[in-house]
């Protein structure tokens, strides 16, 4: 497939009968050649090791769930309690705990709502208000985010509502409009705010001091797991996840060790762990070993951003390649200077038609919210010489990248 149009000569149809005997053929090969060489499974339960399953048992938070159950038990009673900011890196129990503890007070309440939002998947406030009227049994009518706030404010009059935003610090880079939501709720004497993220100053994205002051913030920091933690953390998901003699300790500290010097995320240690049970079962083997290990962490340091540029339209790719092409030019560049470089690479591909520079930018923004460039807006005050313009930044493995195009 050609990098930069993404076209493929060869055709890529294929009918869902195809695919029903396709699965059934490989499923008797399966099954043939696991009865034949007596292959027992590593992996038992795939959802153990997804990151939205909730373990029932919380290892090594139970000082951060006591005093999270002491500050929100009010709410249980319809009380309010002070907004609450939790923060600590990536994979350290904030969003676990949070969902656990959601759970648990909501338990026999009638008169608050427990509602948490992931302001990663929901990054507009339109999608955010959507979020919110769904979990509280509403059915949103409408188009407008005023009109999405009228119907979230009348359904819990005379109620309480606890609202938990996670990621925030994504919500208010999205779209600076997005800050006027939480101003909105702000100023709701019957709604409890709490955030979640890994910006420790994550508040300094808020640009209205009206919106700061209105905010009664404590803070919680989340601190990071270390090695033993995750030994702990990935041992109970072992018990439930894999069969019983597939792994044994000595391969749980490997992962443990390794995960604590990577970026101490559990999340990471639990997906290293599924890997390469995965990859035992693959090479048919009953126990999983180092090698296997060691496979798992190619896969992990592997640039999956990569892969879904591959996989991006036509014209998205030619922007991509504009916005790596000019920063060779330019450090950092310029929307003006992407643009130009844009229109120079469509002027020798007659197949690509030219896009306005207005739409270029929407197609930008696109790119940012697929985490492959970064946009950094320029200092300075209005819009006259004094301001800096608003540079791009490419966020992926650019030698990587470099290597692909040469494909």
């Amino acid at each position: 497939m050609n990098v930069v149009t993404g076209y493929d000569k060869m055709s890529n149809d294929i009918s869902t009968s195809t695919i029903s005997k396709s699965i059934s053929k490989k499923e008797k090969e399966y099954l043939s050649k696991t009865k034949k060489s007596g292959i027992k499974k590593v992996v038992l339960n795939d959802g153990v090791f997804s990151p939205n399953f909730l373990p029932n048992n919380i290892s090594h938070r139970k000082q951060e769930i006591e005093h999270l159950l002491e500050h929100f038990l009010p709410t249980r009673f319809q009380k309010y309690c002070s907004d609450l900011s939790l923060y600590g890196v990536t994979g350290c129990g904030k969003t676990l705990v949070v969902k656990i503890l959601k759970d648990a007070l909501s338990e026999g309440v009638e008169n608050t709502f427990y509602v948490f939002v992931s302001c990663e998947v929901n990054s507009t406030s339109s999608a955010v208000c959507k979020s919110i009227l769904d979990q509280i049994g509403v059915k949103w009518v409408g188009s407008s985010v005023s009109g999405y706030i009228n119907q979230i404010e009348g359904a819990i009059s005379g109620k309480l509502l606890l609202l938990i935003l996670d990621e925030v610090d994504l919500f208010l880079k999205r779209r600076k409009t997005n800050e006027n939501l939480i101003e909105v709720f702000s100023n709701w004497d019957n709604c409890v705010l709490v955030f979640i993220s890994n910006d420790p100053g994550w508040h300094d994205l808020l640009k209205d001091h009206r919106t700061i002051s209105r905010l009664h913030l404590s803070n919680m920091i989340f601190e990071p797991y270390d090695e033993y933690d995750i030994f702990d953390i990935i041992k109970d998901r072992a018990k439930i996840g894999l069969a019983e003699t597939s792994f044994d300790d000595n391969l749980l500290r490997e992962i443990s060790q390794f995960t604590a010097q990577y970026n101490g995320d559990a999340r990471v240690a639990i997906k290293l762990l599924h890997r390469s049970a995965e990859y035992a079962e693959e090479e048919e083997d009953e126990k999983i070993n180092t090698p296997h290990l060691n496979k798992a962490i190619d896969s992990l340091e592997v640039d999956n951003k990569l892969s879904f540029i591959k996989t991006l339209p036509p014209q998205h790719k030619v922007i991509l390649i504009s916005i790596y092409n000019a920063s060779k030019n330019f450090k950092n560049p310029t929307i003006d200077a992407v643009y130009e470089e844009y229109k120079r690479l469509v002027r020798y591909h007659t197949e690509w038609r030219k896009l306005a520079r207005h739409t270029v930018e929407v197609y930008i923004n696109e790119l940012e919210t697929y985490k492959l460039i970064q946009r950094v807006v320029g200092k300075g005050r209005g819009r006259g010489k004094g301001r800096e313009p608003t540079c791009i930044i490419t966020t992926f493995d650019v030698k990587k990248f470099e290597e692909m195009l040469k494909r």
